[in-house]
């Protein structure tokens, strides 16, 4: 059965703020996440010169790509506070994405990020930088941003069961 995407969150782990002691920060006003899962592995050639009619490829490495946030910016939220900060930092981060199938929040202790029980809530683990984020303004709208997250390294799914 489906699940609505109303009640996702998105968490992050902020390491500069206090970096002895990292925190959990829930990410304000998301308005959408997209490039989750994506990715296309490479492909390494292994033709021999004896084929006739079509090559082989065996599985390659894959290529991380970019998850967008788009969000509803306001300057008073901490979470959108330290978008800007980790993106000058340059150093990458563990992310959570929490789905609307539950309400547990992940857990962060002793800097271990770990999802919510997989009888609770679907969650997609994966570690970032903040590659971009923008700011927008128009005219009859609110101010809105959009966090670029380059993934490195591989997604962690715990389905809810």
């Amino acid at each position: 059965m489906p699940i609505k995407s109303q009640g996702t969150h998105l968490y992050f782990v902020d390491k500069l703020t206090t970096p002895a002691t990292p925190t959990l920060v829930k990410m304000s006003c998301p308005a959408s996440l997209s490039g989750v899962g994506s990715g296309a592995k490479d492909q390494i050639d292994v033709t021999c010169l004896d084929a006739l009619t079509d090559r082989e490829y065996l599985s390659g490495l894959a290529s991380p790509s970019a998850i967008s946030v788009p969000y509803n910016f306001d300057p008073k939220q901490v979470s959108h506070q330290l978008l800007n900060q980790m993106k000058a930092d340059g150093g990458t981060t563990e992310f959570m994405i929490c789905l609307s199938d539950g309400t547990d929040a992940p857990t962060l202790v002793g800097g271990v990020l770990t999802a919510p029980l997989a009888t609770k809530r679907t969650s997609i683990k994966f570690v970032a930088y903040v590659a971009e984020n923008t700011v927008e303004f128009a005219t009859n709208e609110v101010v809105k941003g959009t966090v670029s997250l380059q993934r490195s390294g591989s997604e962690t799914w715990v389905y809810k069961v």
